[in-house]
């Protein structure tokens, strides 16, 4: 079977973000609380909140399977002169479509690309994972670095520093 790879578009729509908290990748069932059905509510509308920021000052992109579902929803949200929050929640087909390594390579790419519009700004972002070694190794893989003193109780605190110099 040869794998195809995601598509990327910049509009999210309503039914994208409910889709993928209700059919949640193993990692974004932990990070958003999606084993109890009703914090689903409280994520799509913490969701519809920050990518309507993002769309202010920030970035979001959707990937795409083949089929057109979403696989993978980024954003991220300008929330100082210097810093963007990330937001991240990804679909079910992640794994069954074994597509996190070509997503992981296109992120990779898309916060490369995004250094030179937030030139001199980091993206922060808090991780939540019941499988902490693998989730910090793919963080660390897609370029972020790894800061406990950011830490905030669970929630493990990660930087991606632009590579563009201000």
């Amino acid at each position: 079977m040869e794998l195809s790879m995601p598509r990327v578009q910049d509009e999210i729509t309503e039914e994208d973000l409910w889709y993928v908290l209700k059919n949640p990748w193993k990692f974004s069932t932990y990070e958003w609380k999606l084993y109890n059905v009703y914090n689903e509510e409280t994520a799509y509308e913490t969701l519809m909140e920050q990518y309507e920021l993002s769309q202010q000052d920030g970035f979001s992109k959707v990937f795409r399977t083949p089929e057109n579902l979403p696989l993978l929803v980024l954003m991220a949200v300008k929330i100082s002169e210097t810093a963007l929050h990330c937001y991240l929640v990804a679909s079910k087909h992640m794994e069954e479509n074994r597509q996190a390594l070509n997503v992981t390579f296109k992120m990779r790419n898309i916060l490369h690309e995004q250094s030179y519009n937030y030139k001199g700004c980091k993206l922060v972002v808090y991780s939540q994972s019941r499988e902490t070694d693998k989730q910090m190794s793919w963080l660390r893989f897609i370029g972020l670095k790894y800061i406990p003193e950011g830490n905030v109780g669970d929630a493990k605190y990660f930087e991606y520093e632009s590579r563009v110099k201000v």
